[in-house]
């Protein structure tokens, strides 16, 4: 009879630790697991979207300290055509068969102090560039077409503009050094 309980108490206790470390297993993968950023599409008819980064630690004159970026983007009259993305004749009379918008963007660093008042020595110098605006996920993936979502790193892939109403990109890729926090997107008063 002994025997028989030891038998029960062993296989019970193996059958505890498998579903024990199925549920564990399940909820981790759970949590690693990320759905999609929501993306929102550039508006074309707006004045401008104004966007800030979470907070990230950085060096600034030789010492370190909390910052975050604001990005001030500008809507231009100057358009990125692809070969690859050109419609077919009956299609290019569609608004999405205009090409992708370029943005002039402002990129101003802010220092963040501790006791929340943001003095600096000197006004921070902004960054000015044109460029087409998309979105890094966490898995890697960037979203194309003048999209924004809050916790996407923003990735601009900068262009040249000028003469004429094309613009051309330069190859050079700039990424926000943290996850868009929250965005604004400004509309002309009518």
């Amino acid at each position: 009879m002994k025997a028989n309980y030891r038998r029960w108490f062993l296989w019970s206790s193996f059958g505890g630790l498998a579903v024990g470390a199925v549920v564990a297993m399940t909820r981790r993968t759970r949590r690693l697991a990320r759905g999609p950023l929501s993306c929102r599409k550039l508006p074309g008819e707006c004045r401008e979207i104004v966007l800030w980064t979470e907070r990230f630690e950085a060096e600034d004159m030789e010492s370190r300290s909390f910052m975050h970026d604001r990005y001030v983007l500008q809507p231009t009259p100057f358009r990125v055509w692809s070969i690859l993305d050109l419609p077919a004749a009956e299609e290019s009379r569609k608004p999405e068969a205009e090409g992708s918008a370029v943005f002039h963007v402002t990129r101003t660093r802010i220092k963040d102090e501790a006791d929340g008042n943001a003095t600096q020595p000197a006004p921070p110098q902004p960054e000015r560039f044109y460029g087409l605006v998309g979105i890094l996920d966490p898995s890697g993936r960037v979203s194309t077409g003048n999209s924004i979502a809050r916790g996407g790193i923003l990735e601009i892939r900068k262009c040249y503009v000028g003469g004429a109403s094309n613009g051309v990109e330069s190859g050079e890729i700039h990424h926000s050094a943290a996850p868009i926090l929250n965005y604004r997107i400004f509309y002309d008063a009518v």
